[in-house]
């Protein structure tokens, strides 16, 4: 996470005019985490996030970059993300059912940005768009 903003603060600072767009982590996602699993059990971080749909981030991004005004030197920093609060260890459950799995939910403690996770820091800030499917509404979207 510290090194996603000093990036951003270093385009901000350039030379070249930037738009940028923060995204919460993608339903897509949770499929690659039940990837790395135990036989049929994943250990997932029961962490909070706010889920949102490739689909979702693609068309804030053609809104942003298609804008006619570029962001006011010091505005908030575009973000989107899911319509509600869930768990990562909740959405891969879902979705672990559907491909029988069984998903157990874990601390998260030594994967990296887990304290900052735990506290929330995954969530968006409250100037962020929320839009897109919850979780379930994404996968009952699925065959």
């Amino acid at each position: 996470m510290a090194a996603k903003r000093a990036h951003e603060e270093f385009l901000l600072d350039g030379p070249l005019p930037v738009r940028i767009l923060r995204a919460a982590q993608f339903h897509e996602f949770v499929g690659r985490l039940l990837e790395w699993r135990e036989g049929d059990t994943a250990y997932i971080p029961d962490l909070p996030t706010q889920l949102v749909a490739c689909r979702t981030v693609a068309e804030a991004l053609v809104d942003l970059a298609s804008a006619p005004d570029a962001p006011a030197p010091g505005a908030p920093i575009a973000e989107v993300a899911g319509p509600r609060t869930e768990t990562l260890a909740g959405a891969a459950r879902l979705l672990g059912a559907r491909r029988g799995i069984e998903v157990v939910a874990v601390d998260g403690s030594g994967m990296p940005d887990a304290e900052t996770a735990a506290e929330g820091g995954f969530l968006p800030g409250p100037h962020a768009a929320l839009a897109g499917p919850t979780s379930q509404e994404w996968l009952d979207t699925r065959p």
